[in-house]
C-alpha cells in the first residue's frame, strides 16, 4: 500500500499523513517499524527487489548446460527489470540522488550489484569447471547484463515502451547466443 502511494506520488510528494490514511496505522507505529518516511522507502525497495534476488540463483553444482542456465537467468532478470513496479522505482531513487545517495546505494545494492554478484560467482565457478574462458569474468558480466538491457532499457525507463514478452525472450536468446560464441 505504501508502496502505491510512492510510486504514484514520488517520495516527496508522499506525506506521513497520506501514507497514513492510506495503509492504517500512526506515525508512532511507522517510526517504530521503520524509523521514518525513509525507512520505510527502503522497506518498499526491499519488497520490490526480493522477486529479483530470489529469481536469479544459479544452481552451481547442477550440471544443466551452460546455455540453459544462462536462459534461465537472461529471462528472469530481463523480465524483472521491465516489470512497471521496478521501474517506477527506478525513477524514484533517481529523483533523490543528489539528496539521498545512500537510497540509491541501498537500491543498486539489492538490483544492480546483486545481479552482478550472482552472475559473477556463476561465470568464475564455470571458469573453474573449464567451461567458460573468459579473461576477466567481471567485464564480461558487465558486459552480458548491457546485453540484456541495451537501449530498449532507456526506452522503458524514460518513455515508458516496455517491450513485448516475445521481444524480451528474443533479445535474452541473442544476448545469451552472442556471449557463448564469444566465451569458447
Amino acid at each position: 500500500m505504501a508502496t502505491d502511494l510512492f510510486l504514484e506520488q514520488g517520495y516527496d510528494g508522499t506525506c506521513l499523513d497520506q501514507l497514513i490514511k492510506h495503509c492504517g496505522g500512526s506515525k508512532l507505529t511507522i517510526y517504530n517499524y521503520f524509523g521514518d518516511k525513509k525507512g520505510l522507502l527502503k522497506a518498499v525497495v526491499v519488497e520490490l527487489t526480493d522477486s529479483l534476488i530470489e529469481g536469479l540463483k544459479f544452481k552451481l553444482i547442477d550440471s544443466d548446460a551452460i546455455d540453459s542456465q544462462l536462459m534461465n537467468f537472461s529471462t528472469c532478470y530481463i523480465k524483472y527489470i521491465y516489470t512497471p513496479e521496478l521501474l517506477q522505482l527506478s525513477r524514484l531513487v533517481m529523483t533523490q540522488s543528489k539528496t539521498d545517495p545512500e537510497l540509491v546505494d541501498f537500491f543498486l545494492e539489492r538490483g544492480a550489484c546483486h545481479s552482478q554478484a550472482v552472475l559473477h560467482a556463476y561465470f568464475k565457478q564455470q571458469i573453474q569447471l573449464g567451461r567458460l574462458n573468459l579473461d576477466d569474468p567481471f567485464l564480461a558480466c558487465d558486459q552480458f547484463l548491457g546485453a540484456l538491457k541495451g537501449n530498449r532499457y532507456f526506452e522503458a525507463l524514460f518513455a515508458n515502451r516496455i517491450p513485448s514478452e516475445e521481444e524480451m525472450l528474443r533479445y535474452a536468446k541473442h544476448a545469451v547466443d552472442t556471449f557463448l560464441l564469444s566465451s569458447k
